[in-house]
């Protein structure tokens, strides 16, 4: 069931790129780190040079437990700056996500705008469809095309209800999504995983989706797409956006209630190397960030690979610290859950001291 791009669509591509970039798009709630203490051991018994922080995941070795997540894509800006992405990300062996492709399925001349395999040839990449287009008549043959096209090894089908249901143009379908994702799955040879927008995934939605090859929590704390649709909205869209701003799971909350999925990627508000080695004690197997690595990519390529080199030695030095040599000790390291994180957890039945007592 194909819809022809409008030129309102390519539009709102450009909205969202400027919105982010120039207002102000943040949870008005934390992501929860801020309530997480990582125990210092003051004696650590190993050398930082020593400290490895790389991962295999789908079959790709990243240097460092990172994705910059998929942000943008359909025009000639969002094609430039998924090219400086997609070379900081071949320089320092991370992982990359495009944006939505569902403009390029629509109108494939604007596939050259996500094709970053010439500027990173070994990078684990995502292909990004959204699951309201599956249930509104995309089939396997549309996730084919959207993976096969950009030459990426996943398909990362993004979950946003409360972005479609607060956008003015919004498509809020979701009934029947896990049996389409399941049939979805079946029809597909490469690994495919859901990812949030800003809004977390409850353990309910996990045990659901235990089938994929993994999820992204996209948790509140970063980048709320209410609010992105608040500078959109005119009139009582723009109240009811404006209400639904902070709606959701605090990123920290997320990741605990979907430990256990076959990979569990942790993304919204991680915005230092220490937020991540947070995330990965906590149960995440890897990090996504999104809206501070737009804003340096839209700088330049060094800026943006500064900002990436900052975050991956944050993440070596709080390995160290925790006297982890891997991300496999990093991830049994002791971490002390506090304030309202815990209450959250509490209150759903974690028994948040066992994260302190290992």
């Amino acid at each position: 069931m194909e819809q022809k791009l409008s030129s309102s669509t390519k539009q709102r591509k450009e909205d969202h790129i400027n919105i982010c970039l120039e207002l102000n798009v943040q949870s008005q709630i934390s992501s929860g780190f801020d309530d997480l203490f990582l125990v210092h051991q003051s004696m650590p018994e190993i050398n930082l040079s020593s400290v490895n922080t790389e991962v295999d995941l789908f079959g790709k070795k990243l240097k460092a437990p990172l994705l910059i997540e998929g942000m943008t894509g359909g025009t000639e800006r969002a094609q430039r700056i998924n090219e400086v992405i997609a070379t900081v990300c071949q320089k320092r062996g991370l992982g990359m996500g495009v944006g939505s492709q569902r403009a390029m399925v629509e109108e494939p001349d604007l596939a050259s705008s996500y094709d970053v395999r010439s500027h990173a040839p070994d990078i684990l990449l995502f292909a990004n469809l959204g699951l309201p287009q599956f249930i509104l008549g995309y089939t396997s043959k549309e996730a084919d095309f959207a993976v096969n096209t950009i030459e990426a090894d996943c398909l990362a089908v993004h979950l946003n209800p409360l972005q479609e249901a607060v956008q003015p143009e919004g498509d809020s379908v979701f009934e029947s999504g896990a049996s389409i994702l399941r049939t979805l799955k079946k029809e597909c040879s490469y690994p495919v995983i859901v990812k949030e927008t800003g809004a977390g995934i409850s353990r309910e939605i996990m045990q659901k989706l235990q089938f994929l090859d993994g999820l992204d929590v996209g948790g509140v704390g970063g980048t709320s797409f209410s609010a992105v649709e608040y500078y959109r909205n005119t009139g009582e869209g723009k109240e009811i956006a404006a209400e639904f701003w902070s709606w959701g799971i605090p990123t920290a909350v997320s990741i605990v209630e979907c430990r256990g999925v076959n990979t569990l990627i942790a993304s919204g508000g991680i915005r230092t190397g220490i937020d991540v080695a947070k995330a990965i004690a906590l149960g995440a197997d890897c990090c996504g960030i999104a809206l501070p690595f737009l804003k340096a990519a839209v700088q330049g390529e060094n800026t943006l690979l500064s900002l990436v080199e900052k975050m991956c030695h944050e993440l070596k030095i709080a390995m160290f610290l925790c006297g982890c040599r891997t991300i496999s000790e990093l991830k049994k390291a002791p971490i002390v859950i506090t304030g309202k994180t815990r209450e959250f957890l509490r209150e759903r039945g974690y028994k948040t001291e066992l994260f302190a007592q290992r």
